[in-house]
């Protein structure tokens, strides 16, 4: 399992030809984002993403899929469309995610 870091940034999602949203990511890691919310069902199957790291001027640009996430508790236990998974990340864009969450967690010194 891949380290993650907390992170709020806004997250732009595109499928053509239905439009584009966005969306808050609270958490990231090498595989994925994790948003504060659920997306749309209409968001069901593949993404375009697009997002900048804090302290990172160039974006990060990628294919994704929502995945859904269980959240809430007792009666209020529901599943979300909260996780979005990296499908074709380059390895720069992986490189500095990975640094990112390093920095953030103090493990670079």
């Amino acid at each position: 399992m891949s380290l993650s870091a907390p992170l709020r940034v806004p997250v732009q999602l595109e499928r053509p030809p239905l439009g584009r949203w966005w969306s808050l990511a609270h958490e990231v890691s090498d595989g994925g984002l994790t948003l504060g919310q659920g997306v749309s069902p209409e968001l069901d199957g593949p993404l375009e993403l697009t997002f900048v790291l804090p302290g990172d001027a160039q974006p990060i640009r990628c294919r994704g899929r929502a995945e859904e996430v269980v959240v809430g508790d007792g009666e209020q236990e529901r599943a979300e469309l909260r996780w979005l998974r990296f499908l074709d990340l380059d390895e720069a864009g992986r490189a500095r995610i990975e640094t990112y969450v390093q920095e953030r967690l103090g493990l670079l010194a």
